[in-house]
């Protein structure tokens, strides 16, 4: 991938935003479930629309990324190559992503599963998880040629996606999440090459280096949670602006999954630095320090996630439309600067 800087340059910030943007998607469903708005069933009208909005509203702000690459690279040519490679792939990616977010908001919702417990740390992950190895695909594909047919198909299914996607009821929605993900996506743009500047720091705590996924991943899950059933909550009215029995309540179910959680967050990453580079870390002070400071940064951002959907109804805002964007752009924020005081406190 070092052949194509300006894939390195934007996928930070496409990892986050297919996250927001159908971690949003899952919101809005499960709140329009809730309120009866809407059906259960992809043959709604709002469920249907929403799926090829999403289609195009997680590829339209990668022409806003791709051309801050080129205001740094100056190369047209890779210019011109890697917006094929990557609007293939965003497109073709988020046809996907489209459909599997609302495969699990409907069918967990039919079983009786709150689907703002699940939806948004699931989608998530998985888009996570597929982000990398279909840029990974099409650039392969790119290389070998066959990369043109892949492009035009791309643009044909955004051009369909905006064309389904048309309707007075999704004006609100498009103006919200696209005037959100488009800034958040060029601030973790912004916050990559931050990152970049501290990562020495952090590879030198090797365990660090393999604990760091896993801790603004699983920072972003708690905020998507509790933003989604914040949001949930308002649009039912079961709580006020003022009140604070939501978030004690979220805090006494939540807050206790931090214990269960952190063991994968340190001992897996112990073991893998082990296993890797025989490097072992395991120095009990430290670990508690570790573990202490992680779950009082779980409570912050509970905290944060849950006046942050308070803040944006008061505002107008839908929270399923911004919120989940904002907290895992935070999430990752504060994660990251948490793992650079900790890595500093570990080689200290």
């Amino acid at each position: 991938m070092e052949s194509y800087p300006y894939i390195l340059i934007i996928l930070p910030g496409l990892m986050g935003l297919r996250g927001n943007v159908f971690g949003a998607l899952c919101s809005r469903l499960s709140t329009a479930f809730y309120l009866g708005s809407s059906l259960p069933s992809f043959r709604d009208d709002y469920v249907y629309k929403n799926f090829f909005f999403s289609i195009w509203a997680s590829t339209l702000p990668i022409f806003l990324l791709i051309l801050i690459g080129l205001l740094k690279i100056r190369d047209f040519e890779g210019f011109l190559s890697s917006l094929q490679i990557s609007i293939a792939s965003s497109a073709l990616i988020g046809l996907l992503l489209s459909l599997v977010s609302i495969l699990i908001v409907v069918m967990s919702f039919k079983r009786s599963i709150d689907p703002d417990s699940i939806s948004g740390p699931l989608i998530t992950s998985i888009a996570d998880i597929v982000t990398i190895p279909s840029i990974v695909v099409f650039i392969i594909i790119f290389e070998a040629g066959w990369i043109h047919p892949f492009f035009l198909a791309s643009i044909v299914l955004l051009v369909i996606s905006i064309y389904f996607s048309r309707g007075k009821e999704l004006k609100r929605i498009k103006k919200e999440v696209l005037s959100i993900i488009t800034s958040l996506a060029v601030l973790q743009s912004i916050t990559g090459s931050l990152l970049h500047e501290f990562s020495e720091i952090i590879y030198l705590s090797i365990f660090l280096s393999f604990a760091y996924p896993s801790i603004i991943d699983t920072l972003g899950n708690y905020g998507c949670i509790i933003v989604a059933r914040t949001s949930t909550r308002l649009n039912l009215g079961e709580i006020e602006k003022g009140d604070l029995k939501g978030l004690i309540d979220d805090l006494k179910a939540i807050l206790p999954t931090s214990i269960l959680i952190f063991p994968f967050i340190s001992l897996v990453p112990v073991y893998l630095s082990y296993l890797t580079l025989g490097n072992f870390f395991f120095k009990p002070i430290a670990i508690s320090i570790f573990f202490a400071s992680f779950v009082f940064l779980i409570f912050l951002v509970i905290l944060v996630a849950f006046y942050l959907a308070v803040a944006l109804h008061c505002l107008k805002i839908d929270p399923d439309n911004g919120g989940i964007p904002l907290i895992t752009t935070i999430a990752d924020l504060l994660g990251t600067a948490y793992t650079v005081a900790i890595a500093f406190f570990f080689i200290s």
